[in-house]
């Protein structure tokens, strides 16, 4: 026992330690496109958080079980560089008891990934779509922020407030568009100015800004014949908020819900089961990878390592891409790709002398 506390309080450090920094640097990733997003006026700020809390459980899908198979070499080969494990095998630790305690450190793991594979990243990406649709909803008001010009229509209006006030009124505004036929020939640039606005609703329920005490001028860019118009109310039609639409994923549909018999649920449920089913088998794979020769140093084997697990990732994911299409049978599906993988484990054993 004390030997497996001592082979677990490792190994999960090492695990935390190598998903912790994989997990920041996908995060900040994924965190700069959403703030992109933001300064474009397709997101408000205010969801940005909880769309990174709830994107949370799907990057932990995979980057969770690659630590885990990371941490089993990085520390086992540490303990053979140090003679750790030739003074453990001396002792009576023998090759099969070192397979049962690794798998005993994969079935912790796996108690963490039945959750997060089945329950918590379904339920995370149906509340980001949920988000999203609610997003779709808002006005380019709705996502402005103050003293912060916004690009809209693809570059077509700048919108621009110097303040935002909780109930929804703005000062300070600044709208500029371009407007006319597409062609080579220059557009009529509109821009309206005003010292305050807010949004209103008309009988018909379409919404517009009225803008109170300001000027509104239009002309070419070039031309001295300008329009200016000085208002003390001006009305400016509001549109929706251009967040792109998302169609329904089946990575959102609960895992109770998926249709084992329809080939785009079916590949996803073998996907999920097959995420959980990976965590042994890389487990198991990594003992026979991470013993080296003290001279050779502990990171000899770890390239390989690391070809053979993210080949198993990108192996499953295919294989569930060709489900999707009916390329493969359902009753095949990815199960091929954990029996060959059990095969070259065994193999990776027995090569490695590891088991009697």
């Amino acid at each position: 026992m004390i030997i497996y506390r001592y082979f677990a309080r490792e190994v999960c450090f090492t695990t935390l330690a190598v998903a912790g920094i994989v997990l920041v640097i996908a995060m900040g990733w994924r965190f700069s496109g959403y703030l992109n997003d933001a300064a474009d006026g397709l997101l408000t700020r205010d969801v940005l958080l909880i769309l990174m809390a709830y994107r949370l459980p799907g990057f932990l899908e995979l980057i969770l079980p690659v630590s885990f198979f990371l941490a089993i070499l990085l520390t086992y080969g540490r303990m053979y560089v140090d003679s750790e494990m030739i003074v453990l095998k001396s002792c009576g630790l023998s090759p099969t008891r070192l397979v049962t305690m690794t798998l005993g450190l994969a079935a912790i793991v796996v108690s963490v990934m039945v959750p997060i594979t089945l329950w918590l990243k379904p339920a995370g990406e149906a509340r980001v779509a949920a988000l999203f649709r609610e997003q779709r909803n808002l006005t380019e008001f709705d996502t402005l922020a103050a003293g912060r010009f916004q690009s809209l229509r693809s570059g077509q209006r700048v919108t621009y407030a110097e303040e935002l006030a909780d109930d929804g009124r703005l000062n300070g505004i600044f709208i500029t568009e371009l407007r006319g036929e597409a062609g080579p020939g220059p557009k009529d640039v509109v821009t309206v100015v005003a010292d305050r606005g807010a949004q209103q609703l008309d009988v018909d329920g379409a919404r517009f800004l009225v803008l109170r005490d300001g000027q509104r001028y239009r002309g070419k860019p070039g031309d001295h014949d300008y329009q200016v118009i000085e208002y003390e109310e001006y009305g400016q039609f509001v549109e929706k908020s251009q967040a792109r639409a998302r169609a329904q994923r089946r990575t959102a549909i609960p895992t109770w819900d998926l249709e084992s018999t329809d080939p785009r649920e079916g590949s996803e449920l073998q996907w999920r089961i097959s995420i959980i089913l990976m965590v042994p088998m890389i487990a198991v794979m990594a003992v026979p990878l991470s013993r080296v020769n003290p001279r050779q140093g502990r990171f000899t084997r770890l390239i390989p390592g690391m070809i053979l697990c993210f080949m198993y990732v990108v192996l499953l994911s295919t294989a569930r891409s060709a489900v999707e299409r009916e390329q493969i049978p359902m009753t095949i599906g990815l199960w091929w790709i954990h029996a060959a993988y059990l095969v070259l484990v065994a193999v990776l054993l027995r090569n490695e002398r590891l088991v009697r």
